[in-house]
């Protein structure tokens, strides 16, 4: 039920008395003397109070009309809701009677069901166990494959160093035999061979002439620490590194400061099973 407005109350007299009585105030403080007197400060008083008084009570009788009206509207809004509430009270007990089937049907369907859940976990069981089993074999098999694969690389890192050796040792053997144009010639070859193993990963470093003896880097021909007074006079092998990671070190020939390197042992005098870190294979 819609609420209606409260009939107005006309506000003008109340105005005009409120106006009355502020003047009559006003008219009090004018004529009085000062100080002023309590006599006097209590008519002012009273004149003001009579005239808030006034100009509030139109409003608030139709405040009081306005809630009375909102609380009619509820009563009649909460009756109607009460027949509702039978009505609904009517339609559960119905319900109520349907419902009972219904859970006896679902009581039947739920055995059903735990019947079917004994029979896919025990599927699911069965499943989870052919799932383990495919899965080691097939870690069996990659473990293989890598395994493969890395004796595969290693032998193929062997095969490339020792490849890139001999031709470090054609070079080393043109330089020892002064003819610049063969010189020339093997420098190319062996560019293009240390550039196209790059591309795989392979990296080969010499060591300078006149660098002291570094056990990270170095190694000699007789695997000993040489003297503290002897420098690197000649390079007999590179070492390398592959993909980042250190191969072998770098095999140098030892001698005094000034010690001309064409008098060193050559790398093809030394064979390659008197170096101490010849086996190579990739880093791991």
């Amino acid at each position: 039920m819609p609420i209606q407005d409260a009939p107005k109350i006309p506000k003008w007299p109340f105005f005009t008395a409120d106006a009355a009585l502020l003047l009559t105030a006003a008219a009090i403080l004018f004529v009085s003397k000062f100080p002023i007197t309590g006599l006097t400060a209590v008519a002012i008083a009273c004149c003001c109070s009579a005239g808030a008084g006034i100009l509030v009570f139109p409003f608030l009788r139709e405040h009081s009309a306005a809630v009375k009206l909102w609380e009619q509207a509820n009563l009649a809004e909460a009756a109607q809701q009460i027949d509702r509430l039978v009505s609904i009270a009517n339609h559960i007990a119905t319900a109520g009677d349907e419902w009972k089937a219904v859970q006896d049907a679902a009581n039947k369907t739920n055995r059903v069901a735990g019947s079917l859940i004994d029979r896919i976990s025990t599927e699911s069981k069965a499943f989870a166990d052919f799932l383990g089993r495919a899965d080691a074999q097939e870690k069996q098999t990659m473990r293989f494959e890598m395994d493969k694969m890395r004796r595969a690389e290693a032998e193929m890192l062997q095969v490339l160093v020792h490849l890139l050796d001999h031709v470090y040792a054609l070079y080393q053997g043109a330089q020892r035999s002064g003819q610049s144009q063969l010189v020339q010639q093997l420098a190319k070859f062996r560019a293009a061979c240390l550039d196209t193993a790059r591309r795989v990963g392979v990296v080969a470093y010499e060591a300078q002439q006149g660098d002291a003896f570094n056990p990270q880097s170095h190694q000699t021909v007789d695997g000993q620490e040489p003297k503290p007074d002897l420098v690197v006079v000649d390079t007999v092998a590179c070492g390398y590194s592959f993909q980042g990671q250190p191969v072998r070190r770098i095999l140098v020939a030892m001698g005094k400061p000034g010690t001309d390197p064409f008098l060193t042992s050559p790398a093809e005098s030394s064979g390659d099973s008197e170096f101490e870190d010849l086996n190579v294979g990739p880093a791991t």
